[in-house]
């Protein structure tokens, strides 16, 4: 879905619910709460909506003032739905957290003692990262996702390496070129490496920017094994920025469990690992 149906569909719902939150579009749409809240900004630019804390409110255009339902709606949103701390993706779907969590787990088997590995911005490499945390390998995690190092920090056998570089609110990690000056330098045995959507017929693989995908290719690059995690909602889907092809991974880790699409997959020569 282009960025302009996106916005059409997100001014459609709140036309009939008044009231929106970031992560109820997140899921609503099935992209990230990043994407979301540029989708609330231009919209609001245009005067088609009115942000609030959380999300966004329908204008009424018969009235030149907030109505006390809008008053409400907006404090309702501040103390009902506080903003994430994790903005990458969260997701209040049992079943979405359940298929991350299968392709966490797969991806943890992959993860010898003495490994150095690269985690990348995602929900799925904070699961890796509590695996981690209450397993007993010994290995070196670097990342740009600043919620992994207090995770692992847990763990004396595990020694966790952040990029630094410019930190992006959003999404809770750094991105930039200074993220990606200081990952040049860095090799892994293994990264694991997330994306917003898989297009099988063109082989790409993309995410939501450019940034963000530039820090994915160095970490692809440096690394001796790549590993792309994706879970089924992510195949048959495409985002803005296409970073890599299916076939610069070693494997692919996910969930699915559709014999035509794992087909399909190990018919480019790509193992798919579940």
């Amino acid at each position: 879905m282009f960025p302009n149906e996106r916005r059409e569909g997100i001014l459609a719902y709140l036309e009939t619910q008044g009231r929106v939150t970031v992560e109820e579009l997140a899921e609503l749409f099935d992209i990230s709460v990043d994407s979301i809240r540029k989708d609330l900004k231009a919209l609001s630019k245009q005067g088609l909506l009115k942000r609030v804390y959380g999300g966004a409110i329908r204008i009424d255009r018969e009235a030149e003032a907030p109505t006390p339902s809008d008053i409400a709606a907006a404090a309702s949103a501040a103390r009902i739905i506080p903003e994430p701390t994790a903005t990458i993706g969260t997701s209040a779907d049992p079943a979405k957290e359940e298929s991350r969590r299968q392709v966490a787990s797969r991806a943890y088997m992959e993860i010898n003692d003495g490994d150095a590995i690269f985690l990348d911005v995602s929900e799925t490499s904070r699961h890796i990262a509590e695996m981690l945390a209450a397993g007993d390998k010994r290995c070196i995690v670097t990342t740009n996702m600043i919620d992994v190092p207090a995770i692992l920090a847990k763990n004396p056998l595990v020694t966790a390496l952040v990029t630094g570089g410019y930190l992006s609110p959003d999404m809770r990690g750094f991105t930039g070129p200074t993220t990606i000056s200081l990952l040049e330098p860095l090799l892994f045995e293994k990264a694991f490496i997330s994306c917003a959507g898989i297009s099988l017929p063109k082989r790409s693989v993309t995410c939501d920017t450019m940034e963000s995908g530039q820090v994915k290719q160095r970490a692809i690059e440096n690394a001796t094994y790549k590993f792309l995690l994706a879970e089924h909602s992510k195949f048959d889907f495409h985002a803005g920025y296409r970073f890599a092809s299916l076939t610069d991974f070693t494997a692919v880790i996910t969930d699915t469990t559709d014999v035509s699409l794992l087909g399909d997959i190990a018919a480019m020569g790509v193992p798919a690992l579940f």
